[in-house]
């Protein structure tokens, strides 16, 4: 049985939770947001796609307070990708642009249970779809 001051504290930390979220979520997304989950240039080094995964996922904090479940990163030129959302990319519908030309890009699946997030990672060359504001990159679409 929960105590009166036990579901106070819990009532509160949900209160504090649900703040942050809101609050995060009003910001909406943004280019730093992007670039933070989704760039590394030029590329770190690691044995083997398996190994980048795990080491990027990690470094980026992605894996807390939970394993992301999928996440692509494009080794690609911040400049290069950035210009998706001008003359390097073709108007797709809406906010969205894909990328005139392929960027080597890994993508990286959680088959681990957190807190023992394990990623395998398959690196590829593909077209990138972006959801652009400002003529940023603030959304990763997919893969094309």
């Amino acid at each position: 049985m929960i105590t009166t001051k036990g579901s106070c504290w819990l009532l509160l930390r949900l209160a504090v939770l649900l703040v942050v979220v809101l609050v995060q979520s009003s910001k909406g997304a943004s280019y730093r947001d992007f670039e933070h989950r989704h760039i590394d240039f030029p590329k770190t080094g690691a044995n083997n796609p398996n190994a980048y995964c795990n080491l990027m996922m990690a470094r980026r904090g992605l894996t807390r307070p939970a394993c992301k479940p999928t996440n692509t990163f494009i080794n690609g030129n911040p400049r290069s990708v950035q210009g998706i959302c001008g003359s390097g990319g073709t108007h797709y519908r809406g906010n969205l642009y894909t990328s005139k030309s392929r960027f080597s890009v890994v993508v990286c699946r959680n088959t681990g249970r957190f807190p023992n997030c394990n990623y395998r990672g398959r690196a590829q060359s593909k077209k990138v779809r972006v959801g652009c504001r400002n003529r940023l990159p603030v959304h990763l679409d997919r893969l094309v």
